[in-house]
């Protein structure tokens, strides 16, 4: 007999939780069972294609006026999470699958008979800015503690959800996401041989601001180097500003958001992270597929461990050679559009020319990106989150 399977998200826009609940959608689907996508924003526009059945639920967020107090966010996740249990009443769902913390509170508050699955999607201790009852220790671990499953990325997540807010070990699965080879195209390239590539949500915990900084480093040594931005976000406008004053608006390319990923893959020399905080990052195994070499500035998450660093191992204030990738210290606070390069941007920006410049390091990890990737198989992760799902 057929599954009803929902998965529950806000959209389906670029982003890699939004990338992962197509992967997953669609591996059920292709296996048979019926599922759904019950979707919650729709003003977002929908950069991702799935072969599930899109629900638009009409259900807003809890927290999206900043105004709202404690209180009235209860009462309006209680309101819509009543409304959830419609529509999974209505579609008989058997699994719900949520990724994402609101979707992740209204799957819970909404559970009936079906199994409730729960994809924690980052490191929630580290996003200390965000404040209100959605982000409270204790309601965090009052809620998870009544899913049936807490799907975690990696290792850190693992420890951060039993550590920080008390979630049982029995009830949490370590899931990292698959390390996808997207189609190539034939298009022309037109960015040299010395393409560095960054690629995520323009927005400030992705620090491509501090990214620029670091390449205006790599564009003094080697001045026919390019940095290729994918993604969109409310940050471009401030990080074109930035280029202008670097003098680098002709050697920074805004390429916005593609899903032809494999065709900056494979002409890029480098790919580069220097986010505040980092789950899993879906770019960084995916550019490891592809063969590129990759440079991260160190940061809560668990870019640590894709590159063979224990998770709890802090970078040690230098530049260093992990065993799938080059990890540089983390970058944190703020700087002036003025002020002169910190010590790590430099450090990031001499790890990115040395990839450049020296075609040995080059080679090296670029063969070590490919053994790494492949720690990341669709088919092992699958098995994984079938493991939970179908059991």
């Amino acid at each position: 007999m057929d599954v009803n399977i929902a998965i529950l998200i806000s959209s389906l826009t670029g982003g890699g939780a939004e990338r992962v609940s197509q992967i997953v959608g669609d591996y059920y689907f292709e296996k048979g069972e019926n599922v759904y996508y019950f979707l919650m924003d729709m003003s977002m526009k929908q950069d991702y294609d799935v072969k599930g059945h899109i629900i638009h639920t009409g259900i807003k967020s809890s927290s999206e006026n900043v105004l709202y107090g404690d209180i009235e966010v209860l009462g309006r996740l209680l309101k819509s999470s009543w409304e959830m249990r419609k529509w999974k009443k209505k579609y008989k769902i058997d699994i719900a699958i949520s990724f994402l913390e609101e979707p992740n509170y209204l799957n819970i508050l909404s559970k009936g008979k079906e199994k409730v699955i729960t994809r924690v999607c980052t490191i929630l201790s580290k996003w200390g800015e965000m404040k209100g009852l959605l982000h409270n220790k204790h309601f965090i671990h009052l809620l998870y503690s009544l899913s049936d499953t807490v799907v975690v990325i990696g290792n850190y997540g693992m420890y951060d959800m039993h550590k920080t807010y008390g979630i049982s070990r029995k009830k949490i699965q370590r899931i990292p996401n698959p390390a996808i080879q997207r189609p190539k195209t034939e298009d022309v390239w037109v960015y040299g041989n010395k393409a560095v590539i960054c690629i995520g949500r323009l927005d400030s915990v992705k620090q491509q601001d501090r990214i620029i900084r670091a390449f205006s480093y790599v564009k003094m040594k080697h001045k026919e180097a390019k940095l290729l931005i994918l993604g969109d976000g409310p940050m471009k406008a401030y990080l074109e500003k930035l280029c202008i004053r670097y003098q680098l608006r002709d050697s920074v390319i805004f390429i916005g958001f593609t899903q032809n990923v494999s065709f900056y893959f494979g002409h890029s020399k480098v790919f580069v992270m220097a986010s505040k905080v980092e789950g899993f990052p879906n770019s960084m195994v995916e550019a490891m597929a592809c063969g590129v070499p990759v440079v991260a500035a160190d940061c809560p998450g668990e870019c640590r461990e894709i590159l063979g660093k224990k998770y709890n191992n802090h970078c040690n204030g230098e530049i260093e050679y992990c065993t799938y990738g080059i990890l540089t210290p983390a970058i944190t606070g703020r700087v002036m559009i003025s002020s002169e390069l910190t010590k790590e941007e430099l450090l990031l920006g001499t790890a990115l020319e040395r990839v450049i410049e020296d075609r040995e390091l080059y080679e090296k990890y670029r063969e070590r990106s490919l053994k790494r990737a492949s720690k990341y198989n669709m088919e092992m992760v699958m098995g994984l989150w079938d493991k939970i799902v179908t059991k």
